[in-house]
């Protein structure tokens, strides 16, 4: 590599390095200024909410769901659950269907999908809904007693569109299990900051609620239904093109907190950043490719200074104060959320995970963009 060729690859690394600081500042700050929200709870309300949840071989986890839906907090009679079974091969219908026969008290119907996939799953149930306010979950989730009534008050405070609300993975006891949760959470963070200072470009469809007349107007200009991933981000996306970025918010409590759970084995790890990567290029909101090709070409430009410097030694240095400048960017966003969802003691695993990082990001981008994906198997 020649020197002018060199000179120009640590211009284009400097102002990378450049747009990654001012996106991942305007990100920490807006955490920093969204203020945790706690409620009163067993108000008067006559909101009545519709939960929806696709399912598909669940078996091993839907009755954890199920029972935390009937001990939430929020009366019976005001909200109906409706999960639509996505081609199960195992016995997720007929555990649903027990829960039903065993707990009349409690709103529940389970149909079978009209078509395969869990965008269309949603979509089915979001047309079977009755009531103004509609909440997703995910099948394999766990949530809080308030996770409803807290959703519900927010929404009645803030008469937003959408709502975006904390995912926690479970648990973190291996070191695999830790850096996918410190990894996780880094993404929850940068969700809530971008939303809180107009500018949303992630959501989890694991906790999110919205408008179901907004949803069902929305749903009429989106494109994506071939896309097998990004139920989630390409509703908020639509969202925001019809109603503004001002129309989403994130609630921060700890009260609506909903777990789910951290992947078994690297493969399936992969398979499931694989999904979330390979709807980028269906993305027609500049928010969201702008950050995505930031982040990806900050990460790109160390794994590219980690190559270069085999061949030209003194690159070893470039590398890794980029690493550690990435370090020192990321760490007070991390800092703010791991304390808020009582994870402070991952924070010592971040030098390390920075190192991984960036491969990470670059492999998966590479091949989600190229490898098919299927929601699951």
């Amino acid at each position: 590599m020649n020197l002018e060729l060199l000179q120009i690859l640590l211009n284009i690394i400097l102002i990378i390095s450049a747009l990654y600081l001012v996106c991942i500042f305007a990100f920490t700050y807006g955490l920093y200024s969204l203020k945790e929200r706690f409620f009163t709870f067993n108000k008067k309300n006559d909101l009545k909410v519709s939960i929806l949840i696709a399912a598909r071989n669940e078996e091993n986890n839907i009755e954890r769901l199920l029972k935390s839906l009937y001990n939430q907090t929020f009366a019976k009679d005001l909200f109906e659950v409706i999960i639509i079974d996505d081609h199960s091969k195992d016995n997720t219908l007929l555990i649903v269907e027990n829960f039903i026969k065993e707990n009349n008290d409690i709103n529940l119907k389970i149909f079978n999908a009209e078509k395969e996939g869990k965008k269309f799953a949603i979509s089915q149930a979001l047309h079977l809904a009755h009531n103004d306010l509609v909440i997703v979950t995910d099948a394999d989730c766990v949530l809080k007693t308030t996770w409803i009534e807290s959703i519900v008050n927010f929404y009645n405070e803030k008469k937003c569109k959408m709502i975006l609300a904390p995912v926690l993975l479970s648990p973190a006891e291996t070191f695999f299990e830790k850096i996918q949760v410190l990894e996780h959470l880094s993404l929850i963070g940068s969700t809530a900051g971008s939303a809180n200072i107009g500018f949303p470009v992630m959501c989890n469809g694991a906790n999110m609620a919205y408008e179901r007349e907004a949803a069902l107007e929305v749903e009429k200009f989106r494109k994506d239904f071939n896309i097998p991933s990004g139920d989630d981000m390409f509703l908020m996306e639509q969202f925001v093109k019809n109603y503004g970025h001002q129309s989403v918010k994130f609630l921060l409590s700890k009260s609506a907190i909903v777990e789910t759970k951290t992947c078994k084995t690297v493969s399936e790890f992969f398979r499931q950043r694989r999904r979330w990567v390979s709807k980028t290029k269906a993305y027609t909101s500049w928010k969201i490719l702008t950050t995505a090709f930031i982040v990806l070409f900050f990460n790109l430009s160390i794994v590219s200074l980690f190559v270069s410097a085999f061949f030209i030694p003194a690159l070893w240095s470039l590398y890794f104060l980029l690493t550690l400048l990435k370090f020192f960017i990321d760490l007070p966003l991390l800092k703010n959320i791991t304390s808020f969802m009582n994870q402070s003691g991952l924070l010592k695993w971040t030098l390390l995970l920075e190192f991984i990082y960036p491969f990470y990001v670059v492999f998966t981008a590479i091949s989600g963009m190229l490898i098919n994906v299927r929601w699951k198997r």
